[in-house]
């Protein structure tokens, strides 16, 4: 009699809707996720005024640097016009296909910000490996290719949720995180979630730690080996966008693997929603922070300090010959 009376009373996409009034904890998260979705557009935004601006980032690393912006811009559109606003308006009469479609569209943004993390990884490998060839391996033509090829991939993933309905994910106003869609009463949980996020982890968290720390060894190789090398301006330019990249990455580590946690889980704790949901697009306002303030061209530029602003032709790598990117080097007077 309770499985009929459950049965009957199950409706589609109830787990997406707001609780019909509004908490002092829904008006934080709900105020807390939109802003940090505006304050991540405007960061990406920022990011894209940098790579116009500065010939600095005419080359392969500001290509890569501007499509992974695209990868955050889907998640940062979403907590800042919808996630979070539905939050603080409690709905009950959310339509699921808008809130699944949400969370796809972002899903699909994730997915090329977390796949692009490892063609910087392996954009910075190369340089300081390899610096004789940089201008050959990373040519246009390939810097296209590994981008088409890393957005048919995040597509092709959320295709996957097409091919094997019923493991439908959303974003919950009132629990404030992403939660299972159910399709039927007896369902547990999504069976391809964990799957998808945990093979985005392997390969864009533990796939790049690998090429980091054997980039790291060859930098630790010639600063043992060669001070000349090691004080080359160029060369210095390389290890100070490793290292930002390297502290991106850690963010990014520390986030996936939450939500690879706490994916799904019942009765999760405060921090760990802030962790696994927000701290998504919080890691986004941190890599333009980085870029911003740790990368003296930019810094430079965006607070006109100094006489001049030297700005180079491209982040070249050690001892590596101009590309065909950017015109020669200038100096702009300011």
């Amino acid at each position: 009699m309770n499985n009929e009376l459950n049965t009957s009373d199950f409706v589609y996409g109830s787990e997406l809707q707001g609780r019909g009034y509004v908490t002092q904890t829904d008006i934080i998260f709900g105020t807390f996720t939109t802003a940090t979705g505006i304050v991540a557009l405007c960061g990406a935004m920022l990011n894209f005024y940098f790579i116009k601006n500065l010939k600095a980032f005419h080359n392969p690393f500001g290509f890569f640097w501007a499509v992974r912006t695209v990868g955050e811009l889907g998640s940062d559109i979403v907590y800042a016009i919808y996630t979070g606003p539905i939050t603080l308006v409690q709905s009950t009469s959310i339509p699921p296909g808008i809130n699944i479609f949400a969370y796809h569209l972002a899903m699909t943004f994730g997915y090329i910000q977390c796949l692009m993390h490892w063609g910087v990884s392996v954009n910075r490998l190369v340089a300081v490996w390899f610096p004789f060839y940089y201008d050959r391996i990373f040519n246009k033509k390939l810097c296209v290719i590994v981008v088409i090829g890393i957005c048919l991939d995040a597509f092709m993933i959320v295709s996957l949720y097409l091919l094997f309905p019923c493991n439908h994910i959303g974003y919950s106003p009132q629990l404030h995180e992403n939660v299972f869609v159910k399709c039927s009463p007896e369902q547990e949980n999504s069976l391809l979630t964990p799957i998808i996020m945990k093979a985005c982890y392997s390969i864009a968290c533990a796939g790049t730690a690998l090429i980091n720390l054997t980039t790291f060894g060859k930098i630790a190789y010639i600063r043992i080996t060669s001070k000349v090398k090691y004080n080359n301006v160029q060369f210095r330019r390389d290890i100070r966008l490793f290292i930002i990249g390297v502290m991106q990455d850690i963010n990014m580590v520390v986030v996936i693997g939450s939500i690879v946690v706490y994916n799904n889980e019942a009765n999760t704790s405060t921090f760990a929603i802030l962790l696994s949901y927000d701290g998504l697009v919080f890691i986004y306002i941190l890599n333009t922070f980085f870029m911003t303030f740790f990368n003296p061209e930019c810094r430079r530029f965006l607070f006109k300090t100094g006489s001049k602003v030297h700005t180079l032709s491209y982040i070249e790598p050690t001892e590596g010959p101009t590309t065909q990117w950017t015109p020669e080097s200038q100096a702009v007077t300011k």
